[in-house]
């Protein structure tokens, strides 16, 4: 997936750098700290996004980790697709048909291709506002229609799970690996040195606002569970691209999300 947010910090795959990482919560929405009376036992895998969940990077992928947790009796349906932003998941959304045998778990990954498309914005100092309302536009409109009433058949539950943006260069601005090589394209024009987090940090925090307004939607810190994994790692999370997880940033995601699953 081409990000900043993913390569930005995914997720410049996908947040405020308080966010911490979350379990499902009895009051819903935002970054959680409480906790249900027990684990739901979801009964379908749904999986949205951008290339993170579609193959990005160096398998396994976290989605095909996760499920093989999950169990072969819940059903995956998948619907991500590289290079999505977040005005494709409406339509990616679109393409699943109900009836699906609940309780379904919903799992996104998005935002990485926004900031992407706003680096020159986000580079010159420009205002980057604009995108960044689309973005939660485009967001709120997808999760308006995942939580439709009995959008997957009567009474069926959804529980949303979504990842902030990670941060590539661990938020230091230095998109170049220990080796020495540099990271290409977009990420390549970014000054060496200069923080991230001012960037970043009012992308991300939109996945906490859009959260805190609905019920059973969580966001995962990604950007947090990647820290220090960046390229400028010695142990770095990602492929040459400096954009997508290889195999121990894709069991990390997966990580991430069993730990909360299992709050």
């Amino acid at each position: 997936m081409r990000s900043l947010l993913l390569a930005l910090g995914l997720s410049l795959a996908a947040c405020s750098s308080a966010t911490t990482e979350p379990g499902p919560s009895t009051t819903g929405g935002g970054t959680d700290s409480g906790t249900t009376a027990a684990p739901l036992k979801f009964k379908t895998h749904l999986i949205l996004g951008d290339s993170i969940s579609d193959g990005g990077g160096e398998g396994p992928f976290f989605y095909a980790l996760l499920d093989q947790q999950l169990g072969d009796d819940v059903k995956v349906v998948k619907a991500s697709k590289a290079g999505a932003r977040a005005q494709n998941l409406g339509g990616q959304v679109g393409t699943v048909a109900g009836p699906l045998e609940g309780p379904v778990l919903v799992t996104i990954t998005i935002g990485g291709n926004d900031v992407t498309a706003a680096l020159g914005k986000i580079l010159s100092g420009g205002d980057d506002s604009k995108e960044r309302g689309d973005f939660r536009e485009f967001l709120e409109g997808a999760l308006d229609e995942l939580q439709k009433p009995d959008r997957f058949g009567p009474g069926v539950k959804a529980v949303i799970y979504m990842t902030n943006v990670y941060d590539p260069s661990d938020g230091t601005g230095n998109f170049k690996f220990q080796s020495g090589a540099k990271c290409g394209g977009a990420l390549g024009f970014y000054p060496a040195g200069r923080p991230t987090a001012p960037q970043l940090d009012p992308w991300g925090q939109i996945f906490v606002d859009v959260a805190a307004k609905r019920q059973d939607v969580h966001v995962l810190d990604l950007r947090g569970k990647y820290q220090g994994h960046g390229v400028p790692s010695a142990e770095t999370w990602f492929v040459p691209d400096c954009i997508h997880p290889n195999a121990k940033g894709h069991a990390a995601i997966k990580e991430l999300f069993a730990s909360a699953l299992a709050k």
